[in-house]
């Protein structure tokens, strides 16, 4: 049952409240930074790491995780530059796919069929993924030699550039399987309750292992359209990468023990986040400090989520004790009468 208190109404509309005070913030401080084109760079630049971030919310919706999904991004821009080169945009943009699913299928056999925790699953890999790309670029960025290439990430289709609407139809893909598919039922399910799915005869480890591999086609597809969008690929473009999905994700509403969820909220979060790095631009804030606030946030968003989620078990616990009593209190006559 939901809370309809003031405290749970804040905390369940914590995103629209931080967004709204930030613009007014703005708006009195720098009103040019609400121009067109300010706003469209905003979520222009939101939608590269929003792409990684929708790929791994249903991944941690079943409990697991990703972090080399930053690996994964520069890698597939590097194979799908290289690929470019040498057969064609289309076969770039294929490769650089591909690897990315080849990636995601790598970790989660590791990690469903192996029985490694996803932390250091995708750890390990995240430096091996990593290794393989600046071995393929020779630790320098390779440029893109094909302009049919950079019109993937670097065009304009209905007025709005490329990434944009890629974003929104990867979002409405992701939130269509976990709204009225098997695929979002099952990833639920398993992050609610891993051995009861297995009970049942669920195939557990292939689902894992397929939304894996979705996570790793949506990094391959953020890093195919990152490197058209720069018409180049660099093996140094996805650092700290991880840090700011995982920190979307959490704050978007998805919680670390998995099992519950929403693609809107992974949203609003993404556009949060993108939205405090342009105001760092606007207020000349150092670039180095925004690790550190990712970090602050992440801890900040999990100890909040942790309190709430204490509060509410609590007022659970009430309520069932509340009920164990008046049932008792109801038998006792009875018996009396007995």
């Amino acid at each position: 049952m939901r809370s309809h208190s003031l405290p749970a109404l804040l905390f369940r509309g914590r995103l629209p409240l931080v967004i709204g005070g930030l613009l007014l913030f703005m708006a009195l401080n720098d009103r040019s930074f609400f121009i067109p084109e300010n706003l469209l760079n905003i979520v222009s630049y939101s939608s590269m790491n929003g792409l990684l971030a929708i790929g791994m919310t249903m991944l941690k919706i079943s409990r697991e995780f990703d972090i080399s999904i930053g690996s994964n991004l520069v890698l597939s821009g590097v194979v799908g530059v290289l690929a470019a080169n040498h057969f064609g945009p289309a076969a770039g943009i294929a490769l650089g796919g591909a690897s990315g699913a080849v990636m995601g299928l790598i970790n989660g056999w590791l990690v469903a069929k192996a029985n490694v925790n996803s932390f250091i699953a995708t750890l390990g890999s995240m430096v091996i993924f990593q290794g393989i790309a600046f071995a393929l670029t020779d630790m320098k960025p390779v440029a893109c030699e094909r302009v049919g290439f950079q019109t993937l990430g670097g065009g304009e289709w209905l007025g709005l550039p490329s990434p944009i609407l890629c974003f929104a139809g990867v979002t409405g893909l992701i939130w269509f399987l976990l709204k009225s598919t098997r695929v979002g039922k099952y990833a639920y399910a398993i992050g609610g309750n891993l051995r009861g799915c297995r009970n049942l005869g669920i195939a557990v480890d292939r689902w894992r292992i397929g939304y894996f591999v979705i996570c790793g086609l949506c990094a391959s597809f953020a890093g195919v359209i990152l490197a058209s969008k720069l018409g180049a690929a660099s093996a140094t473009f996805g650092e700290n990468v991880a840090l700011v999905v995982i920190a979307a994700i959490v704050l978007g509403g998805v919680p670390l023990s998995g099992g519950a969820g929403s693609v809107p909220g992974v949203v609003g979060a993404i556009l949060l986040l993108g939205l405090i790095d342009s105001m760092t631009i606007y207020l000349n804030v150092f670039g180095y400090y925004q690790n550190l606030f990712w970090a602050l946030l992440l801890i900040g968003v999990v100890v909040l989520d942790a309190l709430y989620a204490r509060r509410v078990n609590r007022r659970i616990e009430l309520a069932e004790l509340l009920r164990l009593k008046r049932e008792s209190q109801t038998a006792a006559p009875a018996e009396v009468k007995g």
